[in-house]
């Protein structure tokens, strides 16, 4: 209990009033609770990458080397899943479900997504995961055990990743005008819910704080 889920400038509190009143244990309590509630949108939007890329198989030649990969990546994230889910478990934090509206943008967007949409959504939402992990593997004050499950994931990601940079430049050039003008307003989207259901209200709740006026306080945290 004696160490961080993150490190602490990474806190949404960091730099606040509200995290000046919080002791310093509840401070690693609630950074353990952020990196938990991160890892369930992890969760999340894995889950939906997993449905995309068994569509883009399915409509796709099962003997080419990418989509070959793409099954490949689909059972590492089956794993990452699960790692995820088990370190969120120990970091005492539940799966929360995620309000109506993005739930559901989810179910839509799994079902109506294509190729430069599934590519570079993936690209995003690893993109922010990654940092943080990164920043979490070299750093002995942050918990071991989310060091290693940093430590998997950077290492595993990096290859999902460049898949994805190279799927999405042998698709995008294919795709017309009208196409991509599409593919850019759902994407904005989607890094939009993405990143401002990182941190569950919750959190701040579980600490103590009152959600709502920690949420307007994280939100305009500079």
């Amino acid at each position: 209990e004696d160490l961080w889920g993150m490190r602490p400038e990474r806190v949404s509190l960091y730099g606040t009033h509200l995290r000046d009143q919080l002791r310093d244990e509840k401070r690693k309590e609630l950074s353990r609770l952020e990196v938990a509630s991160v890892a369930t949108i992890g969760i999340w939007f894995e889950t939906i990458l997993m449905q995309m890329l068994v569509r883009h198989a399915y409509h796709n030649d099962p003997t080419t080397l990418h989509v070959q990969y793409a099954y490949t990546e689909i059972a590492d994230e089956c794993r990452h899943t699960v790692m995820f889910a088990k370190m969120v478990r120990k970091l005492g934090w539940e799966a929360h479900r995620l309000d109506p509206v993005t739930f559901h943008l989810g179910r839509v967007f799994k079902a109506i997504a294509h190729g430069p949409l599934i590519f570079a959504g993936a690209l995003f939402v690893e993109e922010v995961l990654d940092q943080l992990q990164r920043e979490a593997v070299p750093d002995e004050q942050i918990l071991p055990l989310v060091r290693a499950v940093a430590r998997i994931h950077v290492t595993e990601e990096a290859r999902h990743m460049r898949y994805a940079r190279e799927e999405f430049q042998r698709d995008w050039p294919e795709r017309g005008a009208l196409n991509k003008a599409y593919s850019r307003i759902v994407l904005g989207l989607v890094t939009y819910y993405s990143a401002t259901r990182l941190i569950n209200p919750k959190v701040y709740e579980q600490v103590g704080l009152d959600p709502k006026e920690a949420q307007r306080v994280a939100r305009g945290n500079p």
